[in-house]
């Protein structure tokens, strides 16, 4: 009904009748084959706080009741009888509503809703950043309301504020900028092992590539440090042109370059860094990728996931010029998508083109 355009809709299957209608109906999300990937990001979880909760039909003296007696709360939530908020009613909005002229004598026994707004809310499995975006989209007059977090049947679990979400995001930010590599500016290990622990714990299949360098050591030592600065310099600008999407690009130092993404990023990437014409100090130079694909179960942790990323780092190493190989982890073997003909003959494996494997 959406897609074709429908706006409203009247019926006991999305509402039983009541004195005061709900406005809003709960929708089910999007199958998963439709819905965009969540952003990265810290998790809304960290962020939830108790819900002042009253009933859909609570007066307004009801309300100031509440607010009154508990100066902590911010806001209060109007839920219908099955938990999924209704109305959202403000704090200082309210109360002003209240202590206008006669504000008490023309809405202490009227229903709270009439000075309720309707309820931002965000799924449980929301990312900080994806609040942030709840809020944008409304009225600048309600940037300082609490944002409802509710599960998958529309049920409030909480609220958090968008005060606790700034200064976490700040210091997120200072964090990343204090671990940035000064050479490529890129941020360095724990900010993409922290973004693999979130992605696990998610339940989301990832691919956690490694990059380096062929014989990086000869290279400075043939072409000088500032030639082999510049180089790293740019696979740093070229690794995070061609990371689009959710793929995540660090610098964990020398020469070695990590990349989180979906799988299906990888192909591009993999074509637009292995294919470039590399060179420092008038010599060429190509680079080693080895991949590691990790669906839900497969790993714990980062550490886990690192631990089957070494030996495929090795089996890249060991092939000659630009090279690239996959596996996967809790499987044994690998594919090589990328090597030298000869190489790849000797080793058994048929050489696939990024895109093609």
């Amino acid at each position: 009904a959406l897609s074709a355009g429908a706006q409203l809709a009247q019926g006991t299957l999305f509402a039983p009748p009541s004195r005061l209608p709900a406005a809003e109906v709960y929708l089910p999300p999007r199958s998963p084959a439709d819905a965009p990937p969540p952003r990265s990001g810290p998790s809304v979880r960290e962020f939830v706080r108790p819900a002042a909760l009253l009933p859909a039909t609570a007066s307004a003296g009801q309300v100031r009741a509440l607010l009154t007696g508990s100066p902590d709360v911010s806001g209060v939530l109007l839920v219908d009888r099955n938990g999924v908020p209704f109305r959202s009613v403000h704090r200082s909005r309210f109360l002003l509503s209240m202590s206008g002229r006669y504000g008490h004598a023309l809405y202490a026994e009227r229903p709270a809703a009439k000075l309720g707004d309707p309820p931002r809310t965000v799924g449980i499995d929301a990312t900080a950043w994806e609040v942030l975006d709840v809020v944008a989209v409304g009225g600048r007059d309600r940037t300082s309301d609490d944002v409802a977090v509710v599960d998958r049947h529309g049920r409030c679990m909480g609220v958090v504020r968008l005060a606790d979400l700034v200064r976490a995001l700040s210091e997120t930010r200072v964090e990343e900028a204090a671990g940035l590599n000064p050479l490529t500016r890129l941020p360095g290990s724990d900010a993409i092992t922290g973004e693999v622990d979130r992605r696990i714990a998610a339940g989301r299949t990832f691919a956690l590539s490694w990059l380096d360098v062929d014989h990086f050591k000869q290279v400075n030592d043939g072409a000088g440090f500032a030639a082999g600065d510049e180089l790293i310099r740019a696979v740093g600008r070229l690794l995070q042109h061609a990371a689009t999407g959710t793929a995540r690009v660090g610098h964990i130092g020398g020469d070695d370059f990590l990349v989180l993404a979906d799988p299906e990023e990888l192909a591009p990437l993999a074509a637009a860094v292995l294919d470039a014409p590399w060179a420092a100090g008038g010599r060429p130079v190509t680079l080693s990728l080895a991949t590691v694909e990790c669906v839900p179960g497969s790993v714990a942790d980062h550490r886990e996931a690192a631990a089957c990323l070494a030996p495929l780092k090795k089996a890249a190493k060991a092939l000659r010029g630009a090279s690239w190989v996959v596996g996967r982890a809790g499987l044994p073997g690998h594919e090589i998508r990328r090597a030298a003909g000869a190489e790849a003959a000797s080793t058994g494996y048929a050489v696939a083109e990024p895109g093609t494997g």
